[in-house]
């Protein structure tokens, strides 16, 4: 992974890079990352840095032995650690990050901006939790306390280490004391999980969400999207980028649609109709669902902020301000806000395999009496 290959964050890039050319990198460092803003493409570029033999003045060089081995994600001394399940006829408890490492790489091949829900898919997690288990604790200490094999330094880079629970005093010593030109690297999304002992001992790192315009550039260079289009999908995203290539895939969609057309059936109220409208809804995959119903978060919240402000500068098309203006009639802030509350936990469904035609049956049912005030909202 090269720096380059992320959009924005310069003042970050330019930090880590100072660090590793005047030789002063951290021994332990946590990148705090919400999901899609590119804390583990950070930490993949900063690794294939710290290993160049030739680096360019802001980023590696991509051609040396080190960088191409870095790059594949194959090299000896860059470790990888990340939740996982039970594979095959292994027990959990057996299973570590070693036995994904092929679907690991290819993952990170595809979208190394990925979000859990995308590796969770990737591996099958269905009924399992995934976690970062006893064995995968003993593994790593047993690989950071060894020689490294090609580099004179070693790496190890932990994608969200609060799935270690309690297992991660297992490794206090090791990352309080590493051995000599050892460097980790955590990166989390929910920096209160984490035990505060590891906290205490990590050089905390935030690494803030991309900005629309780096959302808007990204998606014209590698996706050929428009940018009028790239900067109605920017808003959707919201700083997630991994969100906002998850939409564009699904661009086609007319979300806007299903939206006013959920919206008609709750009201009314009729099974055949819900039902009919749950079968489109069921229709789409799993990424798409979600995206319909990010799609509807953030309608819902710029129709908050028209009502709030009474303009009509909101981060709507012209259409769907028009919409939202007719919808002035029947659905105020109190209301808008409730059916939020609604979709935002039907969000958290998806990658839960929560069986969402009877949960969008339910809230269809409930949204239309939140419209006809058959239940108070205040």
């Amino acid at each position: 992974m090269f720096f380059k290959d992320i959009e924005g964050k310069h003042q970050l890039k330019t930090v880590l890079i100072k660090s590793v050319d005047t030789g002063r990198i951290p021994h332990a460092q946590l990148f705090l990352s919400r999901e899609g803003a590119g804390g583990l493409p950070v930490a993949l570029a900063l690794a294939s840095y710290i290993m160049c033999e030739n680096r360019l003045p802001n980023d590696s060089c991509g051609t040396c032995s080190h960088c191409r081995k870095s790059h594949k994600y194959i090299h000896p001394d860059i470790h990888y650690s990340f939740p996982v399940v039970r594979q095959g006829d292994k027990k959990r408890e057996s299973t570590t990050s070693d036995d994904f490492l092929p679907k690991w790489r290819t993952i990170l091949d595809q979208n190394p901006f990925m979000g859990k829900s995308d590796w969770f898919d990737f591996i099958n997690e269905h009924n399992s939790t995934p976690n970062i288990n006893t064995k995968e604790c003993v593994d790593i200490m047993h690989k950071l306390n060894m020689k490294a094999y090609e580099s004179d330094k070693k790496i190890l880079i932990m994608w969200l280490p609060e799935y270690l629970g309690n297992e991660g005093n297992r490794l206090l010593k090791l990352i309080e004391e590493p051995t000599d030109n050892t460097f980790i690297i955590l990166v989390s999304e929910n920096q209160e999980q984490i035990l505060q002992t590891i906290l205490s001992r990590c050089q905390l790192i935030k690494i803030p969400p991309f900005t629309n315009a780096d959302i808007v550039n990204y998606l014209g260079n590698n996706m050929n999207i428009s940018s009028e289009k790239a900067e109605q999908i920017a808003h959707l995203a919201d700083g997630n980028l991994n969100l906002a290539m998850a939409i564009s895939n699904n661009q086609q969609a007319d979300y806007s649609h299903l939206i006013i057309s959920w919206l008609r059936v709750a009201y009314k109220s009729d099974p055949l109709e819900i039902n009919q409208w749950i079968k489109e809804v069921d229709g789409l995959n799993k990424e798409e669902q979600k995206s319909f119903l990010e799609y509807g978060l953030h309608f819902f919240r710029q129709f908050n902020f028209r009502l709030l402000t009474h303009s009509d500068n909101i981060h709507l098309t012209q259409s769907e301000k028009e919409v939202a203006k007719n919808m002035e009639k029947v659905i105020d802030i109190n209301k808008a806000e409730v059916i939020c509350m609604i979709i935002n936990e039907l969000v958290e469904y998806i990658p839960r395999n929560i069986n969402l035609k009877i949960a969008l049956y339910a809230d269809t049912l409930k949204i239309g009496k939140i419209l006809k005030n058959q239940i108070p909202v205040t």
